[in-house]
């Protein structure tokens, strides 16, 4: 059995904030499915309200940390790592694995300790804002809360007319500019701007809508779109060339330029037009074809399995 640290660091140009709830998560899932003891620390929470085990000056002490971190096999840090646990550190009992716009802002420094100590990064191999600027280990850890997600809707309905929604977290960050010009050329659509909620009060908002539009900036896809394939939602994504490199059959709509041939307001103003129009023949009712592929992904179990396989393969590398 394992003893495992997932570290939402607090250093700076990253935070100290669990991004996507991912390092919850992945501690979450290596106790349930894998029987390892495994805690997430983070050092500060947000308005999302993710599920904490260890909150910094909260409720763990220094003193518990550097106990809990004695016993420990292995280390996960979100984005970077964390000097503090430095000295427990080993060339094949840690990694990094880059949630977003942390590593993004460090990736040049993370590569250079990847060429120096040989540090293991892991990045979700769709990320090609990531994974094109180091050298990442090829598996995608991103992991969706599944069950959850269909606890929290259990008994939602979807909403009788046909509704829009667009969740996010920086909306001037994510292409929000399309988004407010479609508004204006389907004045008859109900648009659903969710924003300030947290997390679970955001997907039980969300699920009321039928069309998730994500992010028009970054050329990949995050959990708002896997999560609307839980809720069997339609989900339109700028979603670039390299996604459909690594997973051809995704079962999201893009509307990248490089993929489409034409430009993103007017593919995602096309789009939602199919989209409205089919609407009207299925009853509000569409075909799920991107929950089994979520499931099949990105459910904690099959997330959980690669960790198992991971750690090993790290831990055989300090014998060799």
């Amino acid at each position: 059995m394992e003893t495992v640290l997932v570290v939402a660091g607090n250093v700076p140009g990253v935070g100290g904030m669990d991004s996507g709830g991912q390092a919850w998560l992945t501690a979450h899932a290596m106790r349930e499915y894998l029987n390892w003891d495994a805690h997430s620390l983070v050092f500060q929470t947000s308005y999302l309200d993710y599920p904490v085990d260890w909150l910094y000056n909260s409720n763990v002490t220094d003193e518990t940390l550097e106990a809990y971190a004695d016993t420990c096999t292995f280390f996960v840090f979100l984005d970077s790592v964390h000097p503090a646990f430095g000295k427990w550190l080993k060339p094949h009992n840690y990694c990094v694995i880059g949630v977003g716009t942390g590593l993004r802002h460090r990736a040049d420094y993370v590569l250079m300790d990847q060429i120096k100590h040989g540090m293991s990064v892991i990045v979700p191999p769709q990320d090609e804002t990531v994974v094109n600027r180091v050298i990442g280990t090829p598996f995608d850890f991103v992991i969706v809360d599944c069950d959850e997600i269909d606890s929290l809707t259990r008994g939602i309905e979807q909403n009788g007319e046909f509704t829009v929604c667009h969740a996010h977290t920086h909306s001037s960050h994510k292409g929000v500019d399309v988004i407010e010009s479609l508004h204006e050329q389907f004045p008859d659509v109900v648009f659903d701007e969710i924003s300030g909620l947290s997390w679970a009060d955001a997907i039980k908002r969300k699920a009321k809508a039928h069309v998730v539009l994500d992010d028009f900036l970054l050329p990949t896809y995050g959990l708002n779109v896997l999560e609307s394939g839980v809720l069997g939602q339609i989900a339109i994504s700028n979603i670039g060339p390299w996604c459909y490199m690594i997973y051809p059959d995704l079962p999201f709509i893009t509307v990248n330029p490089a993929v489409t041939g034409i430009s993103m307001l007017e593919c995602a103003s096309l789009q939602l037009k199919r989209v409205q129009s089919i609407s009207a023949d299925v009853g509000l009712k569409y075909p799920n074809y991107a929950r089994p592929w979520v499931l099949s992904h990105h459910h904690p179990a099959v997330v959980a399995e690669k960790w198992k396989w991971y750690v090993r393969w790290q831990h055989s590398q300090e014998v060799r």
